[in-house]
């Protein structure tokens, strides 16, 4: 994380800062996997249970791919101009797979944050309404408390209507009591997103001005 930090101070298009974002939120989801429980009091993170630990691998192949299409990006940028044939286009190659590895990293970001979140969450049991799904407001009473804190209404989403009938849905909203340093995470996470469709743009437009020098006649 470091490391990608480091370079992205240095070529903030790289997608390298997004990356050490993908880092911590993997490394936090193993730490929390390595010590969590199911809904059934079974851990989750032993070599059998394959639906857990395959995941997660997975998941570090994306990182690890993403990080070494940046290192080798900076290798090109380095060392390219030792070879005739690169040395004059050079800069417009490395804008190019700077912009690729930006693409990358927002790709391998979007997947991790999805396995992530689908064992940080999944192996929850969702509350029910006859459970204990934390306090459900009758609609009657929660216009009383909006006279004392105006703007409640907005923010309560489990409320029984006058007639008795609860909210269609299978239970009252999750709770992510624990859990607020993944969502804290996995939101900074998004926001790492940013730019990342403008570099694939850019790509897809140097895309259309190659040409093949040998081919006098091929099209621009």
């Amino acid at each position: 994380m470091s490391e990608m930090r480091r370079i992205a101070a240095q070529r903030p298009g790289s997608g390298a800062c997004t990356l050490a974002s993908t880092m911590d939120l993997w490394l936090w989801t193993l730490r929390y996997l390595l010590e969590a429980k199911d809904a059934d009091g079974a851990p989750l993170y032993k070599g059998h249970r394959q639906g857990v630990t395959f995941p997660m691998a997975d998941a570090l192949c994306w990182i690890l791919a993403s990080r070494y299409q940046i290192l080798d990006v900076l290798e090109l940028e380095s060392k390219g101009g030792e070879n005739p044939a690169l040395a004059e286009a050079l800069p417009g190659f490395v804008q190019f797979f700077t912009d690729l590895c930006h693409v990358q990293a927002a790709a391998a970001a979007g997947e991790v944050a999805r396995i992530c979140s689908s064992l940080v969450f999944g192996y929850n049991r969702h509350p029910s309404w006859s459970g204990d799904g934390g306090h459900v407001y009758d609609a009657r009473e929660l216009t009383v408390l909006e006279n004392i804190a105006p703007g409640l209404c907005s923010c309560v989403v489990d409320v029984i209507d006058e007639d008795g009938d609860l909210p269609a849905k299978a239970g009252p909203c999750v709770r992510f009591a624990g859990l607020e340093p993944f969502t804290l995470r996995r939101n900074k996470l998004d926001g790492c997103m940013t730019g990342a469709r403008l570099a694939k743009d850019r790509a897809a437009q140097a895309l259309t001005e190659v040409m093949i020098p040998e081919t006098l006649d091929y099209p621009l």
